[in-house]
């Protein structure tokens, strides 16, 4: 439900905080497995909004249904992911939105991770994802492993609210980690984005709209007329 509350206050938010929180907006995701790696990239408008990716495969690892959501001023989550594997490994998937401009300074930023593991006979499987911070503002950087601050740490189902530092032009980046011993089925959802990071609309904005309400309110307060 938080995570819910934080991707529907993006939404709103987003028509007034248009054009100034942005430099080009660029969302990518890596899939690893060993020496095998492919990568997918996509840009956003001007409010952000959602992206559906193709299906990737990598090593024993197939990916579908990858749906994302990138919003101004600082959020990213990655919303549906189905992931299959054939047999074990390791799998690092590294989702970046890049172009962030705001906020500046410290702020607090919370990740949240949730989803269902399937495992298949005797397999199991570990899951994590960290969440990480670039002020480089780098698209491809598998596992962040380069420049990034660390923001959070969780396991499926947890979630994580850091303090970190931004200077302008920024990244967000989520790596989760797949360990499985064998055949399973994983369903993912994972997001990092700035607690406080719905700007108030300027009081015009607000003046209209706390009108337009009043006016609605009249409308339907208005007594009907007898013949």
């Amino acid at each position: 439900m938080r995570q819910f509350l934080l991707a529907s206050a993006m939404v709103l938010a987003a028509p007034f905080i248009a054009g100034k929180a942005w430099a080009t907006p660029t969302l990518g995701i890596t899939m690893q497995s060993g020496n095998d790696s492919t990568f997918q990239s996509a840009t956003f408008g001007p409010s952000g909004g959602s992206r559906s990716f193709e299906s990737m495969t990598v090593g024993n690892f197939t990916a579908n249904n990858i749906g994302t959501q990138l919003y101004a001023p600082s959020y990213i989550d990655l919303a549906t992911f189905d992931l299959s594997s054939k047999k074990g490994g390791t799998l690092t998937i590294t989702v970046t939105g890049t172009g962030f401009t705001t906020p500046v300074g410290a702020s607090s930023w919370l990740t949240q991770f949730t989803g269902n593991v399937t495992n298949v006979g005797n397999s199991s499987a570990t899951v994590s994802a960290r969440s990480y911070l670039d002020n480089s503002n780098t698209l491809s950087n598998p596992g962040c492993a380069v420049g990034c601050t660390l923001l959070s740490s969780v396991n499926l189902g947890g979630s994580g609210t850091a303090t970190a530092v931004t200077d302008g032009l920024f990244a967000l980046t989520e790596v989760i980690t797949i360990t499985t011993t064998g055949e399973g089925r994983f369903s993912l959802d994972a997001s990092v984005g700035n607690v406080s990071a719905t700007e108030v609309p300027e009081p015009m904005s607000l003046a209209l709209l706390g009108t337009g309400l009043l006016g609605l309110g009249v409308i339907r307060r208005a007594p009907r007329k007898t013949a």
